[in-house]
């Protein structure tokens, strides 16, 4: 007979559920009476089983409580074994309260206790009395235990730009684990934080696709477990320039920056005008990391010219100009192309200059239906002037015009261009347009008063109808 923590513990009420037994916790699932699972006795005098048979889920390394009790004393000996499987041949455990095996079994109130559970416990195990085929009882006991993972693609792959990789791993563990696929640091290719299954290949794969991803199992037992593995790809040099173009002047010191990827890395040179840069106190050359510099200090006129980053690794090779210059660049265009005046528009404008500015030219006339793009054909008006009023911010200059003397309502293109202490910048077109006329104020009075009168002629009209 059980003592009553026993038949609280395997009631057979309920389907499934959980006991905890020194701390530890068993899922119980009972399983529908029939062949193979419980045979009830059929003699009124033989005892029956006071449980049915039973799938037993367990962590491993935990116990499990496995309930062989009947309702009555009987005086022949029970009997529990392990059935035989795929692995092991049938193993006795216990005859009539006799111990056949190691510490880790005893009997406790009617049940086979096993502590510590291992992988080789799981199976199915017998309860029952000698030549009593009417008196067995099956309990199946399942071992779950946490996953492992292991690595099937190697864990560093070297790929080529523009090819496809594919990670690959396997796990173990009980339930089944699920494997997630993670990146280090950020996220998937596909933008996806993670994803699910036993591989991920990666298409036309570049250097933004490089660095280290996880696969991880996971089954809901421990912990989960984790292998790293590692792309490394492999691609002709990639060069980034912070500037194109460099504005200075004499006595200025400037820096050159070329950002260089590649892998293997690259060699790395900067030419002048077709030629390497001498390596002299003026000029020199800068390594940290992909940020490749060129120090021109102080500068001088024959620093002004064409630079070339240029660099090479057995792959390919990648350049990128650089232009060096004392001119002022295109002006930048900054006012609303529809002035708020009928005959005036004020056209505003910011250039970049090491030195400052000392003249512009100011070109306009109507805008041609053609579209014509002749800036020396006589119908242009010059307004070529002296820069005052200059506003300076760094080699940042603003600057603005106002042309009067407009038609109202008209479209019109402009063209200018800005000097500095040594050269023209190159020239930059502009549309714009001039407010439409307004009416006099005479015209909107007249026309005000003739409404209001027809108004009151309707009204009158309207009284006498309904006054007959």
């Amino acid at each position: 007979m059980t003592n009553g923590l026993s038949r609280a513990a395997f009631s057979t009420s309920p389907r499934e559920r959980k006991s905890l037994h020194h701390g530890k916790s068993a899922v119980v699932t009972c399983l529908p009476s029939g062949p193979g699972y419980v045979n009830d006795a059929s003699t009124e005098d033989l005892p029956q089983f006071t449980i049915k048979s039973q799938r037993l889920q367990v962590a491993e390394g935990s116990d499990v409580r496995i309930p062989c009790s009947v309702d009555r004393k009987y005086d022949k000996p029970m009997i529990i074994k392990k059935e035989k499987n795929d692995y092991n041949d049938d193993l006795l455990l216990f005859a009539g309260g006799v111990k056949l095996v190691d510490d880790r079994y005893k009997m406790e109130d009617g049940e086979m206790v096993i502590t510590d559970v291992l992988r080789a416990d799981a199976g199915a195990y017998l309860c029952y009395y000698q030549d009593k085929e009417d008196l067995k009882l099956r309990h199946f006991v399942e071992v779950q235990y946490p996953p492992t993972v292991h690595s099937i693609t190697p864990l560093i792959q070297k790929v080529s730009k523009g090819s496809s990789v594919t990670l690959e791993c396997t796990a173990e563990g009980n339930p089944m684990p699920k494997i997630r696929w993670s990146r280090e640091g950020g996220v998937l290719p596909s933008g996806e934080a993670s994803e699910e299954g036993l591989s991920m290949t990666l298409e036309g794969v570049d250097r933004h696709v490089e660095g280290s991803y996880s696969c991880t199992a996971d089954n809901g037992v421990g912990e989960p477990k984790s292998v790293t593995m590692e792309i490394v790809v492999e691609y002709p040099p990639e060069i980034f320039t912070e500037k194109e173009i460099v504005r200075t002047g004499e006595n200025d010191r400037v820096e050159l920056v070329c950002i260089v990827h590649a892998r293997p890395s690259a060699e790395v040179v900067w030419t002048k005008d077709g030629a390497r840069v001498p390596r002299e106190n003026r000029a020199e050359e800068h390594l940290g990391g992909h940020r490749h510099l060129l120090t021109l200090d102080p500068v001088t006129k024959e620093d002004f010219g064409l630079y070339q980053c240029r660099a090479k690794n057995p792959l390919g090779e990648a350049i990128k100009d650089i232009s060096v210059t004392d001119e002022p660049n295109t002006p930048n265009f900054t006012s609303n192309p529809n002035s708020a005046y009928e005959n005036s528009y004020t056209i505003t404008w910011t250039t970049e200059s090491y030195y400052p500015i000392t003249q512009y030219r100011l070109m306009y006339r109507k805008a041609q239906a053609d579209d014509t793009q002749d800036l020396m054909a006589a119908e242009w008006t010059d307004l070529t002037q002296a820069a005052e009023s200059v506003q300076t911010q760094g080699i940042r200059r603003s600057l603005q015009h106002t042309i009067t003397d407009l038609q109202p309502a008209t479209d019109y293109e402009a063209a200018v261009q800005v000097k500095n202490e040594h050269q023209w910048g190159p020239m930059a077109k502009f549309n714009f347009s001039t407010r439409k006329e307004v009416m006099s104020l005479q015209t909107k009075t007249s026309s005000g008063c003739t409404m209001a009168s027809s108004g009151a002629l309707l009204l009158a009209v309207v009284a006498l109808h309904f006054s007959v």
